[in-house]
């Protein structure tokens, strides 16, 4: 299932997470959570929204009734190499309060 920013914005209830996918090592994908299922965020035209940098990512999911967001980042290594279904996915926390602020200014 999609949901456009603005109704994302507008969400019956709030999202339990989002993943933001790094693809291409060019640009970042939303995928949003309930507790119901989960949504790819596109654009008005149904395309999926590509952001093309952390913080702007930041500043669209501040946007958004949001508890927590991580980065996620699927590898092809093991692939590469020969492993057989090897998961080389790393996820990696996303602060959202305060984005403007350097990471370790707490």
């Amino acid at each position: 299932m999609s949901l456009t920013l603005k109704q994302a914005r507008h969400h019956n209830a709030r999202f339990n997470r989002a993943e933001v996918e790094a693809l291409m090592g060019t640009f970042y994908q939303i995928h949003l959570f309930d507790n119901k299922r989960g949504h790819l965020l596109v654009d008005e035209e149904g395309r999926p929204v590509q952001v093309k940098s952390l913080p702007g990512v930041r500043v669209l999911l501040n946007q958004l009734p949001l508890d927590q967001a991580e980065l996620v980042h699927r590898s092809a290594f093991g692939e590469m190499i020969g492993l057989d279904e090897a998961d080389n996915t790393l996820r990696v926390p996303i602060r959202l309060t305060h984005p403007d602020e350097p990471e370790s200014a707490q």
